[in-house]
Protein backbone atom coordinates (compact mmCIF):
# COMPACT_ATOMS: atom_id res chain seq x y z
CA UNK A 1 0.00 0.00 0.00
CA UNK A 2 1.24 3.15 -0.62
CA UNK A 3 1.60 6.31 1.30
CA UNK A 4 -1.58 8.22 -0.63
CA UNK A 5 -3.93 5.21 0.40
CA UNK A 6 -2.45 5.28 3.46
CA UNK A 7 -3.27 6.88 6.89
CA UNK A 8 -0.58 9.08 9.06
CA UNK A 9 -1.46 8.95 12.35
CA UNK A 10 0.07 10.92 15.26
CA UNK A 11 0.01 10.91 19.23
CA UNK A 12 -0.09 14.35 20.40
CA UNK A 13 0.85 14.67 24.16
CA UNK A 14 1.82 17.95 26.06
CA UNK A 15 5.48 18.60 25.13
CA UNK A 16 8.96 18.77 26.32
CA UNK A 17 11.91 20.58 26.28
CA UNK A 18 14.90 19.06 24.04
CA UNK A 19 17.07 18.67 27.03
CA UNK A 20 17.35 19.12 30.71
CA UNK A 21 18.78 22.72 30.74
CA UNK A 22 18.19 25.93 31.66
CA UNK A 23 17.81 27.26 28.02
CA UNK A 24 15.85 24.47 26.78
CA UNK A 25 13.26 24.44 29.73
CA UNK A 26 12.92 28.46 29.53
CA UNK A 27 12.11 28.00 25.35
CA UNK A 28 10.03 24.85 26.37
CA UNK A 29 8.22 26.74 30.01
CA UNK A 30 7.66 30.02 27.16
CA UNK A 31 6.01 28.31 24.53
CA UNK A 32 3.63 26.81 26.94
CA UNK A 33 2.57 29.58 29.09
CA UNK A 34 2.09 31.83 26.17
CA UNK A 35 -0.80 29.53 24.83
CA UNK A 36 -3.76 31.73 25.28
CA UNK A 37 -5.93 28.39 26.53
CA UNK A 38 -3.58 27.70 28.91
CA UNK A 39 -3.22 31.36 30.47
CA UNK A 40 -5.95 33.40 30.48
CA UNK A 41 -5.04 36.53 31.75
CA UNK A 42 -5.14 39.70 30.05
CA UNK A 43 -1.84 40.06 27.73
CA UNK A 44 -1.04 43.09 29.43
CA UNK A 45 -0.29 42.22 32.55
CA UNK A 46 0.31 38.00 31.84
CA UNK A 47 3.35 38.38 29.31
CA UNK A 48 5.47 41.31 31.73
CA UNK A 49 5.10 38.66 34.65
CA UNK A 50 5.83 35.43 32.56
CA UNK A 51 9.00 37.17 30.88
CA UNK A 52 10.52 39.11 33.60
CA UNK A 53 9.36 36.74 37.06
CA UNK A 54 9.04 33.84 35.96
CA UNK A 55 10.97 32.95 32.94
CA UNK A 56 13.87 34.49 34.99
CA UNK A 57 13.35 31.95 38.35
CA UNK A 58 11.74 29.23 36.83
CA UNK A 59 13.38 27.32 34.71
CA UNK A 60 16.86 26.68 36.60
CA UNK A 61 14.58 24.97 39.42
CA UNK A 62 12.59 22.97 36.45
CA UNK A 63 15.94 22.07 34.84
CA UNK A 64 17.05 20.48 37.68
CA UNK A 65 14.05 18.09 38.37
CA UNK A 66 13.93 17.22 34.82
CA UNK A 67 17.68 16.13 34.96
CA UNK A 68 16.32 13.62 37.92
CA UNK A 69 14.01 12.02 35.67
CA UNK A 70 16.15 12.31 32.18
CA UNK A 71 16.49 9.20 30.10
CA UNK A 72 18.86 8.78 26.85
CA UNK A 73 15.99 8.81 24.81
CA UNK A 74 14.61 12.63 26.32
CA UNK A 75 12.04 13.04 29.11
CA UNK A 76 9.80 10.24 30.29
CA UNK A 77 7.10 11.84 28.60
CA UNK A 78 9.05 11.63 25.36
CA UNK A 79 10.08 8.09 25.62
CA UNK A 80 6.70 6.66 26.81
CA UNK A 81 5.22 8.27 23.79
CA UNK A 82 7.36 6.83 21.50
CA UNK A 83 7.05 3.32 23.35
CA UNK A 84 3.13 3.50 22.56
CA UNK A 85 3.74 4.75 19.36
CA UNK A 86 6.18 1.58 18.91
CA UNK A 87 4.04 -1.11 19.90
CA UNK A 88 0.81 0.33 17.94
CA UNK A 89 2.97 -0.24 15.29
CA UNK A 90 3.99 -3.62 16.44
CA UNK A 91 0.26 -4.48 16.77
CA UNK A 92 0.05 -3.57 13.28
CA UNK A 93 2.47 -5.40 11.54
CA UNK A 94 1.43 -8.92 14.15
CA UNK A 95 -1.88 -8.00 12.26
CA UNK A 96 -0.68 -7.41 8.97
CA UNK A 97 -2.07 -4.20 9.07
CA UNK A 98 -0.33 -2.04 6.78
CA UNK A 99 -2.94 1.05 6.36
CA UNK A 100 -1.13 3.43 9.19
CA UNK A 101 1.62 4.87 9.71
CA UNK A 102 2.51 6.11 13.46
CA UNK A 103 4.42 8.96 14.54
CA UNK A 104 4.78 11.24 17.73
CA UNK A 105 4.62 14.72 17.99
CA UNK A 106 4.43 17.67 20.86
CA UNK A 107 1.84 20.35 21.52
CA UNK A 108 4.97 22.32 22.76
CA UNK A 109 8.28 21.56 22.23
CA UNK A 110 9.65 18.74 20.52
CA UNK A 111 9.31 17.00 18.31
CA UNK A 112 6.35 19.77 16.95
CA UNK A 113 3.15 19.21 15.53
CA UNK A 114 3.90 21.30 12.28
CA UNK A 115 7.20 19.64 11.74
CA UNK A 116 5.21 15.83 11.74
CA UNK A 117 2.45 16.90 9.86
CA UNK A 118 4.47 18.65 7.16
CA UNK A 119 7.03 15.38 7.41
CA UNK A 120 3.49 13.16 6.81
CA UNK A 121 2.03 15.43 3.85
CA UNK A 122 5.99 15.55 2.20
CA UNK A 123 5.59 11.88 2.20
CA UNK A 124 2.54 11.37 0.61
CA UNK A 125 0.04 10.80 2.73
CA UNK A 126 -3.21 12.77 2.35
CA UNK A 127 -5.20 11.71 5.74
CA UNK A 128 -4.00 11.96 8.99
CA UNK A 129 -5.82 10.73 12.21
CA UNK A 130 -5.07 12.95 15.27
CA UNK A 131 -4.81 11.77 18.90
CA UNK A 132 -4.48 13.87 21.74
CA UNK A 133 -2.92 11.30 24.10
CA UNK A 134 -5.45 13.01 26.89
CA UNK A 135 -8.29 10.92 28.48
CA UNK A 136 -10.47 13.58 29.48
CA UNK A 137 -11.30 17.36 26.88
CA UNK A 138 -9.93 20.20 28.15
CA UNK A 139 -9.62 23.27 26.65
CA UNK A 140 -6.04 24.16 27.97
CA UNK A 141 -5.06 20.32 26.27
CA UNK A 142 -7.29 18.82 23.53
CA UNK A 143 -8.64 22.72 22.17
CA UNK A 144 -5.32 23.94 22.18
CA UNK A 145 -4.00 21.16 20.05
CA UNK A 146 -6.87 21.75 17.31
CA UNK A 147 -6.48 25.77 17.52
CA UNK A 148 -2.63 24.79 16.52
CA UNK A 149 -3.73 22.50 13.91
CA UNK A 150 -6.05 24.98 12.46
CA UNK A 151 -3.05 27.74 12.66
CA UNK A 152 -0.65 25.41 10.85
CA UNK A 153 -2.77 25.01 8.02
CA UNK A 154 -3.62 28.47 7.62
CA UNK A 155 0.07 29.36 7.39
CA UNK A 156 0.91 26.34 5.56
CA UNK A 157 -0.27 25.28 1.91
CA UNK A 158 1.32 21.76 1.84
CA UNK A 159 -2.27 21.35 4.05
CA UNK A 160 -4.51 22.39 2.00
CA UNK A 161 -5.70 19.47 0.73
CA UNK A 162 -5.16 17.24 3.62
CA UNK A 163 -7.92 14.98 5.84
CA UNK A 164 -7.87 15.50 9.14
CA UNK A 165 -9.31 12.73 11.49
CA UNK A 166 -9.61 14.63 15.30
CA UNK A 167 -10.12 12.34 18.05
CA UNK A 168 -11.90 14.32 21.41
CA UNK A 169 -11.60 12.28 24.21
CA UNK A 170 -11.78 8.47 25.62
CA UNK A 171 -13.16 9.47 29.20
CA UNK A 172 -15.57 6.56 29.36
CA UNK A 173 -14.16 4.53 27.00
CA UNK A 174 -14.46 0.45 28.11
CA UNK A 175 -11.01 -0.20 27.12
CA UNK A 176 -9.35 2.84 28.88
CA UNK A 177 -11.42 2.08 31.96
CA UNK A 178 -10.01 -1.45 31.47
CA UNK A 179 -6.67 -0.59 31.35
CA UNK A 180 -6.94 1.89 34.41
CA UNK A 181 -8.32 -0.83 36.24
CA UNK A 182 -5.67 -3.80 35.35
CA UNK A 183 -2.89 -1.29 35.89
CA UNK A 184 -3.95 -0.55 38.96
CA UNK A 185 -4.87 -4.12 40.31
CA UNK A 186 -1.55 -5.51 38.89
CA UNK A 187 0.39 -3.01 41.30
CA UNK A 188 -1.82 -3.81 44.20
CA UNK A 189 -1.69 -7.66 43.91
CA UNK A 190 2.31 -6.99 44.20
CA UNK A 191 2.13 -4.51 47.05
CA UNK A 192 -1.47 -4.57 48.88
CA UNK A 193 -4.50 -2.43 48.97
CA UNK A 194 -4.39 0.56 50.87
CA UNK A 195 -7.02 2.39 53.40
CA UNK A 196 -7.71 4.41 50.16
CA UNK A 197 -7.26 5.10 46.81
CA UNK A 198 -7.08 8.47 45.43
CA UNK A 199 -7.86 9.20 41.87
CA UNK A 200 -5.75 12.49 41.28
CA UNK A 201 -5.85 14.56 37.97
CA UNK A 202 -4.69 17.61 36.42
CA UNK A 203 -6.51 21.09 38.14
CA UNK A 204 -7.38 24.02 36.09
CA UNK A 205 -9.07 27.11 37.70
CA UNK A 206 -12.65 26.97 38.30
CA UNK A 207 -13.06 29.87 36.60
CA UNK A 208 -12.43 28.10 33.12
CA UNK A 209 -14.98 25.87 33.49
CA UNK A 210 -18.24 26.49 31.32
CA UNK A 211 -20.17 25.10 28.71
CA UNK A 212 -17.43 24.15 26.68
CA UNK A 213 -15.03 22.84 29.50
CA UNK A 214 -16.61 19.67 30.24
CA UNK A 215 -13.87 18.75 32.09
CA UNK A 216 -14.21 17.97 35.84
CA UNK A 217 -17.52 16.38 34.68
CA UNK A 218 -15.16 14.15 32.28
CA UNK A 219 -13.07 13.38 35.51
CA UNK A 220 -15.14 12.70 37.57
CA UNK A 221 -17.27 10.01 35.57
CA UNK A 222 -13.80 8.22 34.87
CA UNK A 223 -13.33 7.65 38.70
CA UNK A 224 -16.97 6.87 38.60
CA UNK A 225 -16.44 4.20 35.97
CA UNK A 226 -12.85 3.10 37.78
CA UNK A 227 -14.59 2.60 40.63
CA UNK A 228 -17.38 0.64 39.87
CA UNK A 229 -15.34 -1.53 37.80
CA UNK A 230 -13.16 -2.49 40.88
CA UNK A 231 -16.05 -2.75 42.65
CA UNK A 232 -14.92 0.25 45.32
CA UNK A 233 -17.36 2.11 48.24
CA UNK A 234 -17.38 5.30 48.43
CA UNK A 235 -15.02 5.16 51.64
CA UNK A 236 -12.36 3.10 49.93
CA UNK A 237 -11.71 5.61 47.15
CA UNK A 238 -11.37 9.96 46.51
CA UNK A 239 -10.76 12.05 43.26
CA UNK A 240 -8.41 14.80 43.96
CA UNK A 241 -6.34 17.86 41.01
CA UNK A 242 -2.92 18.25 41.77
CA UNK A 243 -0.83 20.75 40.65
CA UNK A 244 -2.31 24.23 41.42
CA UNK A 245 -0.54 27.02 40.13
CA UNK A 246 -0.93 31.14 41.46
CA UNK A 247 -3.37 32.27 43.80
CA UNK A 248 -6.94 31.87 42.13
CA UNK A 249 -9.23 29.41 42.88
CA UNK A 250 -8.88 25.67 41.21
CA UNK A 251 -11.13 22.74 41.15
CA UNK A 252 -11.33 20.76 44.13
CA UNK A 253 -10.70 18.62 46.10
CA UNK A 254 -6.57 19.60 46.54
CA UNK A 255 -4.75 16.75 46.29
CA UNK A 256 -2.13 18.54 48.22
CA UNK A 257 -5.14 19.31 51.24
CA UNK A 258 -6.18 15.97 51.28
CA UNK A 259 -2.72 14.70 51.65
CA UNK A 260 -2.50 16.62 54.86
CA UNK A 261 -5.85 16.21 56.24
CA UNK A 262 -6.15 12.55 55.42
CA UNK A 263 -4.18 10.82 58.45
CA UNK A 264 -6.02 12.63 60.47
CA UNK A 265 -8.96 10.42 59.44
CA UNK A 266 -6.94 7.93 60.87
CA UNK A 267 -6.04 7.17 56.82
CA UNK A 268 -2.52 6.19 57.35
CA UNK A 269 -1.90 3.91 53.82
CA UNK A 270 -3.06 5.13 50.66
CA UNK A 271 -2.11 4.58 47.01
CA UNK A 272 -2.56 7.40 44.10
CA UNK A 273 -3.04 7.00 40.96
CA UNK A 274 -3.40 9.44 38.11
CA UNK A 275 -6.03 8.36 35.21
CA UNK A 276 -5.65 11.69 33.60
CA UNK A 277 -2.13 10.70 32.17
CA UNK A 278 -1.49 8.53 29.29
CA UNK A 279 2.02 8.06 29.82
CA UNK A 280 4.09 9.29 33.26
CA UNK A 281 6.27 12.44 32.86
CA UNK A 282 8.01 14.89 35.09
CA UNK A 283 4.36 15.66 36.94
CA UNK A 284 3.54 11.83 38.33
CA UNK A 285 6.93 10.84 38.58
CA UNK A 286 8.45 14.26 40.34
CA UNK A 287 5.46 15.99 42.04
CA UNK A 288 2.96 12.59 42.76
CA UNK A 289 5.86 10.07 43.35
CA UNK A 290 8.38 12.48 45.93
CA UNK A 291 6.67 15.73 46.99
CA UNK A 292 3.73 14.16 47.26
CA UNK A 293 4.79 11.14 49.06
CA UNK A 294 6.97 13.06 51.38
CA UNK A 295 4.55 15.86 52.20
CA UNK A 296 1.80 12.32 53.36
CA UNK A 297 4.41 10.82 55.13
CA UNK A 298 5.64 14.31 57.23
CA UNK A 299 1.73 14.65 57.93
CA UNK A 300 1.53 11.51 59.66
CA UNK A 301 0.98 9.26 57.41
CA UNK A 302 2.31 5.65 57.00
CA UNK A 303 2.67 4.13 53.85
CA UNK A 304 2.20 5.84 50.08
CA UNK A 305 2.21 3.92 47.11
CA UNK A 306 2.08 5.34 43.89
CA UNK A 307 0.66 3.61 40.94
CA UNK A 308 2.45 4.23 37.66
CA UNK A 309 0.73 5.74 34.46
CA UNK A 310 -0.98 3.70 31.65
CA UNK A 311 2.25 3.89 29.41
CA UNK A 312 2.67 0.63 27.41
CA UNK A 313 0.01 -1.40 29.16
CA UNK A 314 -1.62 -3.85 26.78
CA UNK A 315 -5.12 -2.72 27.10
CA UNK A 316 -4.11 0.81 26.47
CA UNK A 317 -2.52 -0.27 23.49
CA UNK A 318 -5.54 -1.82 22.00
CA UNK A 319 -7.62 1.23 23.25
CA UNK A 320 -5.43 3.36 21.21
CA UNK A 321 -5.33 0.66 18.39
CA UNK A 322 -9.12 0.48 18.33
CA UNK A 323 -9.60 5.06 18.07
CA UNK A 324 -7.32 4.83 15.27
CA UNK A 325 -8.64 1.96 13.62
CA UNK A 326 -12.48 3.05 14.17
CA UNK A 327 -11.38 6.77 13.81
CA UNK A 328 -14.52 7.49 11.19
CA UNK A 329 -16.86 6.74 14.58
CA UNK A 330 -14.88 9.06 16.89
CA UNK A 331 -13.50 11.54 14.64
CA UNK A 332 -15.12 15.06 14.97
CA UNK A 333 -14.45 18.53 12.98
CA UNK A 334 -11.56 20.17 15.13
CA UNK A 335 -12.68 23.35 14.07
CA UNK A 336 -16.11 23.04 16.57
CA UNK A 337 -14.12 23.15 19.74
CA UNK A 338 -13.33 26.85 19.02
Amino acid sequence: MNSVDKKGVLLVNLGTPKSPTTEEVRAYLKEFLSDRDVIRMPRFLWLPLLNLVILRSRPAKSAELYKKVWTEWGSPLLYNTYLQAGLLKKKFEDDKNDEFFVDVAMRYGTPSIESKLLELVKSGYRKIIILPMFPQYSTTTTRSIARKIDEIIKTTHLLNRVEISFIKDFHNHDLYVDACCETIKEYQLKLGKPDKLLLSFHGIPESYLGADEPYRDQCLMTANLIANKLSLSKKQYEVAFQSRFGKAEWIKPYLAERLESLPNENVKNIQVFCPGFSSDCLETIEEIGEESKELFIESSGEEFGFIPCLNGSTKFIALIEDLVTNSNKYNIDFRSLF
